[in-house]
């Protein structure tokens, strides 16, 4: 709470022109960035002394001392002694040059860095400003430094302000730990529980909706062509719906994401960028039907190039809840473990207007990272432009040739200043986008999310869009899964089926209806399609209606007169283009009769329970007999199902309870 009141009340006072807003301006002096230093800057940094004073002005009952900011300083630390004497504790930790006063006594500052090797280095301390008791009479409202004694503290502690709760609460249990129960759906949560945060926001959620593909005739429309999606929001953000007990929208259910969020062990390519995977059996929730299982395996890398990451943080107000700032926080924290030497790591806020708070750090710098990002907290509008130009802008400065360089945006979406719209903000994006960073995006909140400005920020940066709602799925997605998260292997992966109309009557493509192609872009190169990442597959189903032997054939299946009596059902197409090389790369794979298996593998179980699933929450139109009790049981028919297999068992069978 304390937090807060202080965040209010700066708001408040820049709002009024009593302070200057701290940030970068639009034109950023890329010359003058918060970068650690050399060991050949310490002495300089050492000898230099923040001039402190208190100005004596009242902002709502408070003084503020500020003081002149220190050259490659990355933050600051204030100390107070009491009125009484004694020695001086720490009060105070803080990326301004200012600070409001609550107790009274003697004051000072000095200011504080990190070396390249992760060394935390100090400043000499700042002159002696003293804030005296008959200064004010009002002393009612209390206004707080987290900290209050310095013995409780070591010197190298990072004291966090704006986090009131230190790393090692985070660290994650091993997996079996995560394994929910037969009857709760269980979740890791959020990183802290503070009934300061509880209290009721309006829903103001916002998803875009999409018709649902139906049946199609090949005799008329022989092509089905998708671009190729691995996002994971949907079933994420779902998993916290129905977890807290909300309604599932229909246009929050977007199915190819529930199926793409889970692993089906396919076979890993060895020589080329993909393989292709398919399985044939019946359709659970329609009798009459077939359901085909495409699956789009990426290969691994043998060794991860430089990662040149810039993580651009939404720190405006609606970010101010435990589902946000402090999952945001924990989030960074977890993928800045991962990092090595080779990697460079750039923070930037934005609110009202955007800042740089550490620039081109190096990958293995976890305390200078864990340092800064603990001091964040939420206040203020929402200029998503002004902190999208601005980690472009940090991102080109230091691109890494053949690298990898993205940045990761961290926002609930819900921008209200600038550039808002989905359709400005697409043209936004893809402008940026040739500059060959690339953009992923990491959805958090509730009540107030935009998921679909988040979508369409992800979707046309050329990255993935995934939405954190626990600690452990910032651990599955930044750790876990890093280097699908992180590396690209191909981008505009298109997929393109060409069905047999003497064999196939009708199908129809289950979800992916916001990622349908024109079948003419299939072969255009210019078209832009979605980036797969190391090791990261692409699943889809199609529902096929067998055809009686008879129909009218076309493309592949008119070249050749006996093609009507063949018993291929259709072909698999898959179109590239290589991330190292930049060569379009092209996959084909045919299906027919004899593929059909009456018996369906784990994998094929998951991948129907998750679809069944989708389509009960989606309330589809083509959901045919489709019930959450038969997706629960195709689920529960797994023989040997993984953490994320049993957590949606757990959540199944929580919806159905809700539901009753």
């Amino acid at each position: 709470m304390k937090k807060r009141i202080l965040a209010g009340i700066l708001s408040a006072m820049i709002a009024a022109g009593t302070l200057p807003a701290i940030s970068v301006s639009a034109k950023i002096d890329l010359n003058d960035l918060p970068t650690p230093i050399s060991s050949k800057e310490v002495a300089s940094f050492e000898k230099s002394k923040p001039k402190i004073k208190k100005n004596n002005e009242s902002y709502y009952y408070y003084a503020h001392l500020e003081w002149s900011e220190v050259d490659g300083a990355l933050y600051y630390e204030v100390y107070r002694r009491s009125p009484e004497g004694g020695s001086y504790a720490k009060v105070y930790e803080t990326l301004d040059n200012y600070f409001v006063l609550r107790d009274y006594g003697q004051y000072i500052v000095r200011a504080v860095t990190f070396t390249y090797d992760d060394k935390k280095k100090y400043s000499d301390y700042s002159n002696t400003v003293e804030y005296k008791s008959e200064e004010y009479d009002d002393d009612d409202i209390s206004l707080g430094a987290p900290v209050e004694d310095e013995a409780d503290y070591e010197d190298d502690d990072v004291i966090a302000s704006a986090a009131p709760v230190e790393d090692d609460q985070y660290d994650l249990p091993a997996e079996a730990e995560y394994e929910p129960s037969d009857e709760e759906f269980v979740t890791t949560g959020s990183p802290v529980d503070d009934a300061d945060y509880d209290y009721d926001v309006p829903n103001t959620e916002e998803y875009s909706h999409s018709e649902e593909s139906g049946y199609k005739n090949p005799a008329i429309t022989p092509l089905s062509t998708f671009s190729a999606d691995v996002d994971t929001a949907s079933y994420a953000n779902i998993r916290r719906l129905i977890n807290d007990e909300d309604k599932v929208p229909a246009d929050a259910v977007r199915i190819e994401e529930m199926l793409n969020y889970f692993d089906y062990s396919y076979p890993k390519p060895e020589k080329t960028t993909f393989n292709i995977n398919t399985e044939l059996t019946d359709c659970p929730w329609n009798s009459g039907s077939q359901l085909l299982k495409v699956g789009i395996q990426g290969k691994d890398l043998a060794e991860t190039p430089a990662s040149n990451l810039v993580f651009l943080v939404d720190t405006s107000g609606s970010m101010d809840m435990r589902e946000k700032i402090d999952l945001v926080i924990k989030s960074i924290k977890t993928l800045s473990k991962t990092m090595t030497d080779k990697d460079r790591i750039s923070i930037v806020t934005y609110s009202g207007e955007e800042r740089i708070i550490l620039a081109g750090a190096k990958g293995t710098q976890i305390k200078t990272v864990s340092a800064i990002t603990s001091l964040l907290y939420a206040d203020g509008s929402t200029n998503g432009e002004s902190g999208i130009n601005a980690a472009y802008a940090i991102a080109e400065k230091y691109f890494i040739k053949d690298g990898n360089n993205r940045i990761i945006l961290m926002t609930d979406g819900d921008l209200n200043v600038g550039i808002s719209s989905e359709e400005e903000l697409t043209k936004l994006i893809e402008e940026k986008r040739k500059s060959g960073v690339y953009f992923t995006v990491l959805g958090f909140g509730k009540d107030n999310i935009k998921d679909n400005k988040m979508e369409a920020l992800a979707d046309n940066g050329n990255g993935s869009y995934h939405y954190i709602d626990t600690a452990r799925e910032a651990y599955k997605v930044l750790s876990d899964e890093r280097n699908s998260t992180l590396f690209t292997i191909a981008g505009d992966v298109k997929i393109q089926v060409e069905f047999n109309p003497a064999n196939v009557k009708s199908y129809r493509l289950i979800g992916y209806d916001n990622r349908r192609m024109a079948n003419e872009d299939f072969y255009n190169n210019a078209k832009d399609a979605g980036e797969v990442g190391a090791g990261q597959s692409v699943t889809a189903l199609y529902e096929i209606v067998p055809a009686n032997g008879a129909g009218k054939e076309s493309l592949k299946y008119q070249e050749t007169s006996g093609n009507a009596a063949t018993s291929e059902l259709l072909t698999i197409k898959v179109r590239c283009k290589n991330a190292e090389s930049g060569k379009v790369q092209q996959y084909t794979k045919t299906v027919s009769k004899e593929d059909y298996s009456k018996t369906m593998s784990d994998g094929m179980k998951l991948a129907c329970a998750v679809s069944e699933f989708g389509l009960t929450l989606k309330d589809s139109s083509y959901k045919g007999n489709a019930t959450a009790q038969s997706a629960l049981k195709l689920a529960q028919s797994i023989d040997d199902p993984d953490v994320y297999t049993k957590e949606l068992i757990s959540l199944i069978k929580k919806y159905i309870k809700n539901t009753k």
